[in-house]
């Protein structure tokens, strides 16, 4: 998957900073739009460096730090400034997601006003697996922990592995499942590239898509996407 591509803006080596801020802050690309689905700052970070791995660029951004008012940027080697173009990119995205009055200086990206996180819609199954699958669908792209997922739904570690199990279940078996299962309905109903299937149902990279698409279904995204497409046009 192609960096630029994915994010759906232009960032050839004439483009300044300031557009490339501009043209990420208004992209609508899917890419985009899970990196800003929880306008929460070190998330956002997650999955941009998660993106910059994915897509295998050189240079990459490097956090030092995330605060509820700025984010550090690690220097680079000898010291060296962060990269200009990368550092845009993560500003464009702040404002994309609704960061205010994003400004940049030296290592700093700063902002004055942060949106607020939203609350997932709430679940009405009195199966606790339910809450977590429409949890963990809320924010698909994220890099899901259990003791995250824990503190999103009220409980100790303890007590969700405890209810999971009660039910049949594991945090690690209801995690590859949700993601399988809207990895197949995008394959089957969308025109994102397998590379964007994969990023935006949260895979560490495009390996770790293949191998766990091939396990739950039984083929790859590539033939699982032909197959489907086959069917409906005999149907």
């Amino acid at each position: 998957m192609d960096f630029s591509d994915a994010l759906g803006v232009d960032l050839s080596a004439d483009q300044t900073a300031e557009t490339i801020i501009r043209s990420v802050a208004s992209a609508e690309a899917p890419v985009v739009t899970a990196l800003v689905a929880v306008p929460d700052p070190a998330l956002i970070c997650e999955k941009l460096l998660r993106l910059q791995r994915y897509c295998s660029i050189v240079p990459r951004l490097e956090i030092a730090e995330v605060t509820t008012q700025a984010i550090t940027l690690a220097a680079g080697p000898h010291d060296e400034p962060p990269d200009l173009k990368c550092a845009a990119i993560l500003q464009g995205v702040l404002e994309r997601a609704g960061f205010k009055f994003v400004s940049a200086q030296g290592r700093k990206i700063r902002w004055k006003n942060a949106p607020g996180i939203p609350t997932p819609p709430p679940c009405e199954s009195a199966q606790l697996t339910d809450h977590l699958v429409q949890l963990i669908a809320s924010d698909l792209s994220r890099a899901w922990r259990i003791e995250d997922a824990a503190l999103h739904l009220g409980l100790s570690t303890r007590s969700l592995q405890r209810y999971l199990h009660a039910e049949g279940g594991t945090f690690s078996i209801t995690l590859r499942q949700a993601r399988t299962d809207r990895a197949a309905a995008l394959l089957r109903t969308s025109s994102l590239s397998l590379a964007e299937v994969g990023f935006y149902c949260g895979y560490a990279d495009q390996a770790h898509f293949q191998r766990e698409f091939h396990r739950q279904i039984g083929t790859t995204p590539r033939k699982y996407r032909i197959k489907q497409h086959a069917q409906r046009r005999v149907d």
